[in-house]
């Protein structure tokens, strides 16, 4: 005789699983890495190095990764110069954890040409250019929901 009861916990269990991805940080954009051309079809990203809290005197960079639809702005399009603290509802994705060096490095591929830009190294400061950055991954929509939370 099967187990009936099985699905619903193993259900129950990936609903725990996805719920605990999901985290609110506080997160400082440093600069821009990648921008791929938009498409007027398909969501399109933005891929960021950020500086996330992580208490009151210490700071972690993490690689932030921005989806948005064609018919909403690019996190670029904001005026990012300032150093303003968002508090950004944020999915972890290990699947794109990349080094400091392999972010900051140029890439070169015809297939997707794209804008790479250069960031400051002294923003970066000390940092390990080894030294792994967590990937997480954030919507135009929870942007929005963010800067609207602040003002």
């Amino acid at each position: 005789m099967a187990n009936t009861d099985a699905a619903p916990a193993s259900q129950a269990a990936a609903d725990d699983h996805k719920e605990q991805a999901i985290q609110e940080l506080p997160v400082n954009l440093i600069g821009l890495v990648l921008a791929l051309p938009g498409t007027s079809y398909f969501s399109n990203y933005e891929v960021f190095v950020a500086r996330r809290r992580t208490s009151k005197d210490e700071t972690v960079l993490i690689k932030l990764v921005y989806e948005f639809l064609p018919y909403q702005r690019r996190l670029s399009d904001f005026d990012l110069k300032n150093t303003k603290v968002y508090k950004l509802t944020v999915v972890r994705d290990a699947t794109c954890d990349e080094t400091l060096a392999q972010m900051l490095r140029p890439q070169i591929d015809e297939s997707h040409p794209g804008k790479q830009y250069t960031i400051d190294p002294a923003v970066l400061g000390p940092n390990d250019p080894n030294s792994v950055l967590a990937c997480y991954r954030t919507t135009a929509d929870e942007f929005r929901k963010s800067v609207s939370k602040t003002r």
